[in-house]
């Protein structure tokens, strides 16, 4: 996949920001980058999108359909890539037909991840071809996990982001409460600093995950029969 003039929107947020610094680094010139956000009026936003062949949109969870619903007619023969941590709503939403919607998602938060090691990028199958997924580990230094599709991956954010999340943030506050000092206590309070320091709306999206029920239910269940020697490999 080649890109002449891709515009990110939302390009002051933190992932709008590194994919902008990303393009800067393998488009040729800085010139053929377009950029808005909440700064530029409604005609600059027009005439950025009518110029660009690829939109990175990367506005809150909660905006994303309705930016692309706003600006449907224009976005015609546009390649967007949204930034969703859930995909489900945005590619199932009637309104969208008849645009090119992908769904990528940076799997790290760029400003915490500094070595490229520790740096993940997912990707649809269903959606991207080796050449688009090379394009997209480029930008970002990542290594691509492929997912097969939407639902796919938003099964997988149940466990990775949302349970993962809820139950980091639990035992951080159950651990602060009694001055947790071993060495294991101390990562898991510096993880929970670590979410606690994003962006509370993000999470409470991704909390209402719909497939996080059915695995509340069951590390409920494997707390309740639980059995060291079957987790220690005794």
């Amino acid at each position: 996949m080649k890109m002449k003039s891709p515009l990110i929107v939302g390009y002051r947020g933190e992932i709008g920001s590194f994919i902008l610094s990303g393009l800067l680094r393998i488009v040729p010139k800085a010139l053929d980058i377009f950029c808005s956000d909440v700064n530029e009026t409604e005609e600059e936003i027009k005439e950025r999108i009518i110029k660009s062949d690829v939109i990175f949109l990367c506005v809150p969870m909660d905006k994303t359909v309705d930016w692309m619903v706003k600006h449907k007619e224009l976005l015609k023969g546009k390649t967007i890539l949204e930034q969703c941590s859930l995909k489900d709503k945005i590619c199932n939403d009637e309104r969208l037909k008849g645009l090119d919607v992908r769904s990528m998602h940076i799997l790290f938060r760029p400003s915490q991840t500094p070595n490229l090691e520790d740096r993940r990028v997912g990707v649809m199958r269903q959606q991207f071809d080796a050449s688009m997924a090379n394009l997209v580990a480029n930008l970002t230094q990542s290594e691509v996990v492929w997912y097969e599709n939407v639902e796919d991956h938003d099964k997988e954010m149940a466990i990775q982001q949302a349970l993962v999340h809820r139950t980091v943030l639990i035992l951080g506050k159950v651990l602060k409460e009694c001055n947790g000092s071993t060495y294991i206590c101390k990562k898991v309070i510096e993880l929970s600093d670590r979410i606690k320091q994003g962006n509370l709306d993000l999470y409470k999206t991704i909390q209402n995950n719909k497939y996080l029920d059915e695995h509340l239910a069951k590390l409920n269940k494997e707390f309740d029969n639980f059995k060291i020697d079957e987790y220690m490999g005794l």
